[in-house]
């Protein structure tokens, strides 16, 4: 049964939604930026980042947003470091821009998932840098330091407001919107308002992560499609959901 002429809104940073919207046009899909945030790059974090890379075991890119914005900062004198993150595609533009082999789990892609792995069972002794965006979540730091390595933060960007064309939901609804992280769930109901909230509770969401689905039902939505942590996987699964329901 064919899927085409859905019309899916991509809520990440225009930046890095260009890959996924090529994927949906493939798919006979249209595709719409829906930017909710975007990134902010912070200058004095990311001077600062050679010398802490300089002085790591492990550089840690707790996701595509860290990559993106700090590795042109590194990438004139790339570190000693091994380097980790979560999710495949991650780990491919990772390993794609380093030339290095990268440390990531399989069996998830979240900080759990990296904990679980042999190489982090014992780090005593180690220096990690955790390469993120300001704020976020300290179980993988807190872990580290609990199993004896020294844990630094290099948060190189904040998340601010992106400017969404509204029209694209107050025109008509589209087939599925795809949400890529809790935060990003959190700013599309804050900007929305009140008087939006009730439309974005009926509509289908494609998430990458238990979580983000956990936090999208927290918010009223109540259709979730929860796949895989990379693009072609959000597509699949969009693809399974349209064609169980027609």
């Amino acid at each position: 049964m064919t899927t085409a002429g859905r019309r899916i809104l991509v809520a990440r940073p225009a930046a890095q939604s260009g890959r996924l919207l090529q994927l949906m046009a493939a798919a006979g899909w249209q595709g719409q930026s829906f930017p909710v945030m975007e990134i902010q790059p912070q200058p004095e974090a990311l001077a600062h980042l050679p010398q802490q890379a300089a002085q790591a075991d492990w550089l840690f890119f707790v996701s595509p947003s860290a990559i993106d914005v700090a590795w042109p900062t590194l990438q004139a004198q790339p570190p000693a470091a091994r380097l980790a993150c979560v999710g495949q595609a991650s780990a491919r533009r990772l390993a794609m821009l380093s030339g290095q082999d990268i440390l990531f789990p399989t069996a998830g892609s979240d900080s759990e998932a990296l904990l679980a792995l042999p190489q982090l069972a014992d780090v005593a002794g180690q220096h990690w840098l955790i390469v993120r965006g300001q704020g976020g979540r300290a179980l993988l730091a807190d872990t580290l330091r609990a199993r004896g390595a020294t844990v630094t933060l290099a948060e190189v960007y904040q998340r601010v407001d992106g400017r969404p064309d509204w029209r694209l939901l107050d025109d008509g609804l589209p087939d599925a919107m795809v949400i890529t992280s809790s935060e990003m769930a959190e700013q599309l109901f804050r900007l929305a308002g009140p008087a939006r909230a009730g439309t974005l509770q009926c509509l289908l969401y494609c998430v990458p992560h238990p979580r983000i689905a956990e936090r999208l039902q927290a918010l009223g939505a109540t259709r979730i499609v929860t796949t895989r942590a990379d693009d072609d996987a959000l597509v699949a699964g969009l693809r399974e959901w349209f064609s169980r329901h027609p």
